[in-house]
C-alpha cells in the first residue's frame, strides 16, 4: 500500500508540473485552450484514489492516507487549472461585451451595412459543441479560392511573395492583409497553423492577403553574443508590409478586393508590424519597381493586433526581470542593436511612440486581444497602448482573456478562440459600416442634406452596391428627406 501511495503522489506531481506549472510558461502556449481534452487524466486519478483513501484511513498506517490525500489534492489543482477557462468563459464574455460597448457605443450593432449582416455574430457565446466538433476545414476549402506564391516585391536578390484567400462567390469584398508572427526571426505565410484562421476570414467574406517579409537572422551558438548590424531589421520589415499594401491596392480587383475597406491583421511580432506600419510617420518609400510612393497613397481602415509588442523599451525591461536572454535576442536582432547602444531606436520601433496629438488623423480604429498569462509579450503591452489610444479619444478596444497564454487563438474553437473571432466579426462590420456612413455624410453635407438619418444612410449604401452613381444617391437622399418631412407633417 505504501508503494501504491508513493506512485499516486509521483504521478500527481508530474501532472501538476505539466498542467499547472508549465502552463504559465511559453512552453504551454495552447494548454489553457485544450484543457478539456486533458482534464480527464487528473480526474481519473482522483476517482481511482478514493477507494484506497477509504481503505488507508481504516486498515493502514496514517502515512499511506496522507500520501494519497496529498496526491488527490494535487490532482484536484491540476483538474481545476485545466478547467478554469471553461468555468470562467461566461463571466469573461460579459466583461468583453462591456468592453465592446464602452468602445463603440451601446448600439454599435444597430447600424450595420445590410451586405455585412450575414457575417456578423450578433450574440457572442461559447459553444461547447463547436469545441468538440472542430472547424469544418473541408467546407472552407469548398467555399474559398486560394492563390499561392504571388510575388509582390523583389529586393536585395530576395523575392517576397504572398498567398491570397478569397470567397468563391462573385462580389467585391473588404481586404485583410495578414502579417505572421515569429519574433521577427521565424514564421512563414505557408504555416498550416494559421491557414484555418485566414480561410475562416475568407469564408466570412474577406479577401485575405497572407504575406512573407524579410526576417532577422536566427542566432546559433557561434553568433549568440553577436549583434548583426547589416541584416534586415524592423525598418525593412515595415517597408515590406507597406510594399504589400501598395501591391494589394493596385491589384485588388483581380482578387475581388475592395480597397475602400483595407485592414492590417497581425499576431505577435506581426501585430507589432501592423501597428507600426499604420501609426508611424515615414511618409516616403519605394514600391516593387523602385518608384517612390507615399503612405497617403492608401488608407488603412483598421488594425487587428493579437498580443502585440507595443513598447520595445518596456519589453526589454520585462525580459530582464524575467531573466529571458533567448527572447532578448529577438529584440537585439530585429532592431540591430541593444538598448544600451540605441534607446532611441527602440522608441522609434515602438508603436506607442506615435500615439500623440499630432498623429491623431493617421491612427485608424484598433482591435487588440491578449492573454493575461502571456509570458512572451506581456499583456501590459496591449493594456498600455489601449489606454493611450482611448485617452486621446481614438477608437480602440482590448479584449483580455484572464486564462490565456500567447497564441491562444491558434486553437480556433477553444474558449478564447471562439470569443475573439466572434467579437472580431463585429469590429470589422462596425468599422466598415462607419467608414461607408462617413462617405454618405460627406455627400449629404455637400448638398445641404445633413439631416439624413442613419437608417436612411444604410439604404443608400444598399443602393451604392447596386451600382448607383453619386447623383443617384443625392437624388435618393433628397427623396428620403422629402418623404420623411411629409410624413412628419401628416402626423402633426
Amino acid at each position: 500500500m505504501l508503494a501504491l501511495s508513493i506512485s499516486f503522489l509521483v504521478v500527481a506531481s508530474i501532472l501538476l508540473t505539466l498542467f499547472v506549472i508549465i502552463s504559465f510558461t511559453f512552453v504551454g502556449l495552447f494548454l489553457s485552450e485544450l484543457g478539456l481534452w486533458f482534464s480527464w487524466i487528473p480526474l481519473a486519478f482522483i476517482i481511482a484514489s478514493i477507494p484506497f483513501l477509504i481503505l488507508s484511513s481504516v486498515e493502514y498506517p496514517r502515512i499511506d492516507f496522507f500520501l494519497l490525500l496529498v496526491g488527490a489534492l494535487l490532482n484536484l489543482i491540476s483538474y481545476f487549472r485545466l478547467m478554469a477557462p471553461f468555468y470562467r468563459v461566461n463571466i469573461t464574455n460579459r466583461r468583453l461585451r462591456k468592453a465592446m460597448r464602452r468602445s463603440f457605443g451601446d448600439d454599435y450593432l444597430t447600424y450595420i451595412d445590410p451586405a455585412l449582416k450575414s457575417s456578423v455574430v450578433k450574440k457572442v457565446r461559447f459553444r461547447l459543441s463547436h469545441y468538440f466538433s472542430g472547424i469544418h476545414y473541408k467546407r472552407l476549402e469548398e467555399c474559398v479560392t486560394t492563390v499561392d506564391d504571388v510575388t509582390y516585391k523583389e529586393v536585395e536578390n530576395e523575392t517576397l511573395k504572398l498567398n491570397v484567400y478569397s470567397p468563391k462567390k462573385e462580389g467585391k469584398y473588404p481586404i485583410i492583409i495578414y502579417i505572421h508572427g515569429g519574433g521577427w526571426m521565424r514564421g512563414s505565410k505557408d504555416r498550416f497553423l494559421e491557414l484555418r484562421i485566414l480561410k475562416r476570414l475568407a469564408y466570412m467574406g474577406f479577401v485575405v492577403f497572407n504575406i512573407d517579409y524579410r526576417l532577422a537572422p536566427i542566432p546559433n551558438l557561434a553568433t549568440f553574443q553577436e549583434i548583426p548590424h547589416d541584416n534586415p531589421t524592423i525598418r525593412e520589415m515595415v517597408s515590406d508590409v507597406r510594399a504589400s499594401i501598395l501591391y494589394v491596392t493596385k491589384n485588388a480587383l483581380k482578387y475581388k478586393g475592395d480597397t475602400n475597406s483595407l485592414f492590417l491583421f497581425g499576431r505577435s511580432a506581426g501585430a507589432h508590424l501592423a501597428l507600426l506600419t499604420a501609426f508611424s510617420c515615414e511618409d516616403k518609400f519605394f514600391d516593387m519597381e523602385g518608384i517612390e510612393c507615399s503612405i497617403h497613397d492608401f488608407d488603412i481602415s483598421g488594425v487587428i493586433a493579437f498580443y502585440p509588442a507595443t513598447d520595445l523599451v518596456e519589453l526589454n525591461e520585462f525580459y530582464e526581470d524575467e531573466g529571458s536572454p533567448v527572447f532578448k535576442q529577438s529584440l537585439y536582432r530585429s532592431t540591430g542593436t541593444t538598448i544600451e547602444e540605441s534607446r532611441n531606436l527602440y522608441e522609434i520601433f515602438s508603436p506607442i511612440s506615435y500615439v500623440t496629438e499630432e498623429n491623431l488623423e493617421r491612427i485608424p480604429p484598433v482591435f487588440l486581444a491578449a492573454g493575461s498569462k502571456d509570458r512572451i509579450f506581456d499583456v501590459y503591452q496591449s493594456e498600455e497602448l489601449n489606454e493611450e489610444l482611448q485617452k486621446l479619444g481614438l477608437t480602440s478596444v482590448l479584449l483580455e482573456f484572464p486564462w490565456a497564454n500567447h497564441a491562444f487563438d491558434a486553437v480556433i474553437n477553444g474558449p478564447g478562440g471562439q470569443l475573439v473571432f466572434q467579437y472580431l466579426s463585429q469590429f470589422l462590420a462596425w468599422t466598415i459600416t462607419r467608414s461607408r456612413l462617413k462617405e454618405i455624410e460627406v455627400i449629404a453635407i455637400k448638398h445641404g442634406l445633413g439631416e439624413v438619418l442613419a437608417m436612411e444612410k444604410l439604404n443608400i449604401i444598399r443602393n451604392l452596391r447596386k451600382g448607383k452613381t453619386k447623383d443617384d444617391i443625392t437624388s435618393s437622399m433628397q427623396k428620403q428627406v422629402s418623404t420623411r418631412d411629409h410624413q412628419k407633417e401628416i402626423k402633426d
